[in-house]
């Protein structure tokens, strides 16, 4: 496309939210179930981020609250899958409770089924293998975000975005601060990738060329699902800046090409011995990128005094999680809708990895179920604004908590949770 050439549009929203990974869905669902009108772009070709391409097929917590307490939509989710027999006990599929963590392992291939159907069934638009590639402002109000895929440059107009993305790339080519790292964890916190093992009855031990001089030996947890084994990957010494595109590409590349001596590694086990190489995820484990500044930045000290906010919108107990951090029980705490206001802009909200928090505090909020209840905030907000015709910042937190345990039936764990 000529430069110099006026952009078409591809339409025109009330809501456009960025990224269909567990905080996409989170918002654009709860955005459409308040009548909008909502356009979800996604960048892969099916939803679900590292929870579904990602294989990170593993709701995990800081207690046994699961599956209360995170919203509708995530009820939602989770009766998909169990409809499907892609979760729990009786279907094979393991609950591991050993405090701090609680994990609900679950078929990481049918949670994108059953989020596009969720999302479909709310009237959710989706608009899949599209980037968005920057956008246009008037001021500090986005008035739409150009997108790029087979049909080349278009843009969609909306009265309010939600990124959701991850990296922040819908608040960033809005010219939203980034937050600096932390001076006590400066470094990214490290990725992880997924490969799967399944049994053979002609097992053969995998080739592998010798690794590379100085690399510590493979890390890796396992994590046994029905008919076949997890391994998830680590590299907790790899000084990888996966916020930048360089470093990611690096990490990715890293790992990849270890995936035959950690095959290797592992049939050298006896749980392993039956077992050959099936498959490694085709999304890698990005687990920290871009945290985009709100209006208040959530800390560890925050989380760590289990704090209570006026505006709280949503609630995380997960232990902070990093290589370079203890693994220390966490209070329940909240997260304040100002951390999902973008400073400086006024029609943009962030929810998931990239929302307003210091690096130390990702490493626990940074979970499935936490991020899909800051989705389904910024959904409801987003949805309230619109309809009310106020601005993000004007919307009370008062009324974003109401509708939340009103679409959830009063949910007595979500209630406690938010209570300010």
């Amino acid at each position: 496309m000529n430069p110099s050439s006026p952009i078409p549009c591809a339409g025109v929203y009330d809501i456009v939210v960025a990224g269909g990974g567990m905080a996409g869905v989170g918002a654009a669902c709860a955005a459409a179930r308040q009548g909008a009108r909502v356009l979800l772009v996604e960048r892969l070709e099916t939803l679900g981020g590292l929870g579904a391409a990602g294989g990170v097929g593993n709701f995990c917590f800081g207690d046994d609250s699961l599956p209360h307490g995170h919203g509708k939509v995530f009820d939602d989710i989770w009766e998909a899958l169990r409809f499907y027999g892609a979760i729990g006990e009786e279907y094979g599929w393991r609950a591991h409770r050993q405090p701090p963590f609680f994990n609900h392992t679950f078929d990481h291939n049918m949670l994108p089924i059953a989020l596009q159907e969720i999302a479909e069934r709310d009237g959710v638009e989706l608009l899949f293998a599209t980037d968005v590639i920057c956008v246009e402002r008037e001021g500090p109000t986005v008035s739409s975000a150009v997108l790029h895929n087979r049909s080349l440059c278009r843009k969609v107009e909306a009265q309010i975005f939600v990124d959701c993305s991850g990296d922040g790339i819908l608040a960033r080519h809005a010219g939203a601060e980034e937050l600096p790292p932390d001076p006590e964890h400066p470094q990214s916190i490290p990725p992880s990738h997924m490969i799967f093992l399944q049994k053979s009855a002609r097992p053969r031990l995998q080739p592998a060329r010798p690794p590379a001089a100085g690399l510590l030996p493979p890390k890796y947890s396992v994590w046994p699902e029905p008919e076949r084994i997890g391994l998830k990957m680590w590299w907790p010494d790899g000084d990888f800046d996966t916020s930048t595109g360089k470093g990611f590409s690096d990490a990715a590349r890293a790992f990849r090409r270890r995936i035959p001596e950690f095959v290797r590694h592992f049939q050298s086990t006896p749980q392993g011995r039956d077992f050959v190489f099936a498959c490694s995820a085709p999304m890698f484990g990005l687990r920290d990128s871009v945290r985009i500044a709100g209006d208040y930045v959530l800390t560890e000290e925050d989380l760590r005094a289990g704090r209570r906010f006026e505006d709280a919108v949503a609630h995380g107990c997960f232990p902070l999680d990093s290589a370079a951090l203890s693994k220390d029980p966490m209070p329940p705490y909240q997260i304040p809708y100002r951390s999902l206001i973008v400073r400086g802009l006024e029609n943009i909200l962030i929810a998931g990895r990239c929302f307003s928090a210091t690096r130390v505090a990702l490493s626990s909020a940074r979970i499935m179920p936490t991020c899909c209840l800051m989705g389904q905030a910024a959904g409801v907000a987003a949805a309230l604004a619109c309809k009310k015709r106020i601005q993000l910042r004007a919307m009370p937190a008062s009324a974003i908590r109401e509708r939340l345990l009103g679409d959830s039936g009063g949910d007595p764990v979500l209630r406690e949770r938010l209570e300010p």
